[in-house]
């Protein structure tokens, strides 16, 4: 029997695996929130450099740092920060919400205009929280 079915197979089952770990990273942070005593903390990797630009990268920053001045605990990491490596971050910006153990419960990668409107929303839920 050829092994060419076998590798992709092997392949799919990769892939799969791959999307399904995502999209459970992706959960509303209504849900990630709520199953949490203690709030979480929000990672935002992204070039501080960018932060008066116009792109969503921009955006994302300054929405970010708009919330840690209305008492969300942030923490910002530039991308080559030694620290990123421990999160697995590929894309430059990324958002994390941390849960009180410090796992990822919720990851927004990229600037498209999806991405800067579920960090808004899960920005402005947490700060609902925090009053």
């Amino acid at each position: 029997m050829s092994p060419k079915p076998f590798a992709v197979a092997a392949v799919a089952l990769a892939a799969a695996s791959i999307v399904g770990v995502k999209m459970m990273r992706q959960r509303p942070v209504e849900a990630a929130v709520s199953e949490r005593a203690a709030s979480p903390s929000v990672v935002l990797i992204a070039d501080p450099r960018e932060a008066d630009t116009e792109c969503g990268c921009g955006q994302i920053i300054r929405r970010v740092r708009e919330a840690k001045r209305r008492g969300v605990e942030v923490q910002e990491l530039a991308p080559t920060d030694p620290a990123v490596s421990r999160y697995g971050v590929a894309v430059s910006p990324t958002v994390l919400l941390l849960g009180a153990d410090g796992r990822v419960l919720t990851r927004r990668e990229g600037e498209s205009s999806e991405t800067v409107a579920a960090i808004t929303t899960d920005l402005a839920a947490l700060e609902r929280q925090r009053r």
